[in-house]
């Protein structure tokens, strides 16, 4: 097993975290059209937050000559990614986990990583996780087996524990986060590069569920005795990933370096300075002036336009594998009329809103999954804009005259969500349907949807790991998850065939399932409309290549794969 840890804490940090809810920016889920919009808030939201209280770590020595530098326009509230969803630069690049997702040509998979291969039971139950050897932590510990087993029963018992719900598949996860267990007893260090993984029944995306940021691995070592201080404090927060922690100057910068030891090719670039900038116009202008390697443009929308048009071969862009719908509930009337259910579909110009807020960024989604999502299809109909069969269908639901209906508005969201609605409203007019806008503060408005008993609205739902359960059975899995969306669906049969899908070993017979049930809920049903799903944007300095978005389309930026041209 590995050796003993030596640590000297490198000065001390007065640093407290308060951790009581999800975390906006980065991290994945549901949110208002206009928060989506916008690129800021996530499922995430919808708990209570409290920002870390960071201290300030003082100064390394190291010289930052010829690093990349990119900014941020807060500070991060933590490097711990199980005490976060929000704050996933830093893990991507200085941690690894399991496995990841690769992309080719669009096309979306699991490949191995700290787990060279994996055997799976015949019934789905068991994982076998075979890991790769000679990997060594940022401090020069092994990695072995018992970091596995470490990381994951503290995933689930850490104070402010987040991303718990990447394990709650595991035998024993509901007994430690209920406090009747205290160690997770299906995950077991069968030798010191074996590790068996349990799971109460067969779940087709814990394969996926791993590759998250959460489910990141930690020396079990450093860790432990790093304590409060894992996360804030760059001496003691130690990874396998490609790049090492090494600074954290409160409001002004954090430093990574090259970890030359990396189990993979050492990173093409020798660090990364992670500048605090929180002004937009000031990020803008050190870009143009050569200051910033590569920046978000979601953080400077007012110049979004005039950068796309002044460095049109130096703009990236990313999947956001997430999709912007709108809820219609089936307990209010007439939306309990297919007729009328479709009528909507075909009375949204969805292309029309894409191209007004975002300048058609994005593609138009038929279905519940998005473009960049395991399981998507390409092959779904298009909803087609049609008003006049739109006018048709109303016609024979009995409403040829339309009707009046209510769309909530959650007035914390911005400008983007009220853009939205209030196109929808124009449109929904032109076919007789009378949209009235109502405004809700955040908690009245969660508290209503919550309830089962709104109307209408419009949200975006980003993928917290890449599989179609992230999607369709956060909807539509059971009755409870359909009526704390208002979406109150109806079809037992259905719901009942969503869950059993989650449990298929065949991954080719789950996936056809996903996208059966797909089409059945969204176009023969038509239990939601689909609008779109959006790119995201970075513009890179010329000397910058190799540069790829993370998978997901977060803003978190992963730096392994760059290098710098002569």
């Amino acid at each position: 097993m590995k050796k003993k840890l030596s640590l000297i804490l490198a000065g001390a940090m007065v640093l407290s975290m308060a951790l009581t809810g999800c975390g906006g920016g980065s991290g994945s889920g549901d949110t208002s059209a206009t928060a989506a919009a916008a690129g800021g808030e996530t499922a995430a939201a919808e708990a209570d937050t409290e920002a870390a209280a960071a201290g300030e770590s003082s100064e390394s020595d190291i010289d930052t000559t010829g690093f990349l530098v990119t900014p941020k326009d807060t500070d991060i509230q933590t490097a711990d990614v199980q005490r976060t969803s929000a704050d996933y630069e830093l893990p991507l690049n200085i941690y690894d986990r399991l496995a990841d997702i690769k992309v080719e040509n669009g096309v979306s998979s699991v490949e191995p990583s700290l787990a060279e291969s994996w055997d799976i039971s015949e019934d789905g139950l068991e994982y076998t996780f075979h890991l790769r050897q000679g990997v060594k932590f940022h401090n020069g510990n092994d990695f072995t087996a018992e970091d596995v087993v470490y990381t994951f029963n503290r995933l689930l018992t850490v104070s402010g524990a987040m991303n718990t719900e990447l394990l709650e598949q595991v035998q024993g996860a509901a007994e430690v986060l209920d406090g009747t267990a205290t160690e997770l007893s299906g995950v077991e260090a069968v030798d010191d590069y074996t590790v068996k993984i349990t799971l109460v029944e067969p779940f087709g995306a814990f394969l996926s569920c791993i590759t998250a940021p959460g489910a990141s691995i930690y020396d079990s070592e450093a860790t432990e005795a790093a304590g409060d201080q894992f996360g804030l404090d760059p001496s003691v927060t130690v990874g396998t990933g490609p790049f090492k922690f090494v600074e954290w100057t409160l409001n002004d910068r954090m430093v990574l370096v090259r970890n030359d030891d990396y189990w993979k090719e050492p990173a093409g670039i020798p660090g990364v300075v992670i500048r605090i900038v929180p002004d937009t116009e000031t990020q803008t202008m050190m870009f143009e002036n050569g200051e910033l390697d590569i920046i978000d443009l979601d953080e400077i929308p007012d110049a979004v336009d005039r950068l796309k048009a002044t460095y049109p071969d130096q703009i990236v862009e990313g999947n956001r594998v997430g999709v912007t719908y709108m809820i219609m509930n089936y307990n209010v009337e007439p939306l309990n009329n297919i007729n009328v259910r479709k009528a909507i579909q075909r009375a949204i110009d969805r292309q029309a809103i894409l191209d007004a807020l975002y300048g058609g960024m994005g593609t138009v989604e038929n279905g519940i999954y998005p473009h960049g999502l395991i399981g998507f299809n390409d092959e779904l109909p298009a909803i087609e804009y049609d008003p006049e069969e739109a006018k048709a269908l109303l016609a024979e639901a009995g409403y040829a005259d339309g009707f009046t209906m209510e769309l909530a508005s959650d007035t914390s969201a911005g400008d983007a969500v009220a853009m939205t609605l209030e196109i929808i409203k124009e449109q929904l007019a032109e076919v007789g349907i009378t949209a009235e806008i109502k405004n809700y503060d955040e908690s009245s408005w969660l508290d209503l949807r919550n309830s089962g008993e709104m109307c209408a609205f419009t949200a975006t739902w980003t993928a917290d790991f890449n599989d179609p359960d992230n999607f369709i059975y956060t909807f539509f899995g059971n009755e409870e998850k359909s009526k704390i969306r208002s979406l109150n669906y109806p079809d037992a049969d259905k719901m009942a065939r969503v869950t059993a899908a989650r449990a298929m070993v065949n991954e080719d017979e789950r996936i056809a399932e996903y996208q059966a049930l797909e089409k059945e809920i969204v176009q023969d049903d038509a239990a939601w409309v689909p609008m779109y799903s959006r790119v995201h944007l970075f513009a890179v300095s010329k000397r910058v290549q190799g540069f790829t978005p993370f998978w997901s389309g977060y803003g978190d930026k992963p730096f392994y794969g760059i290098t710098f041209s002569e």
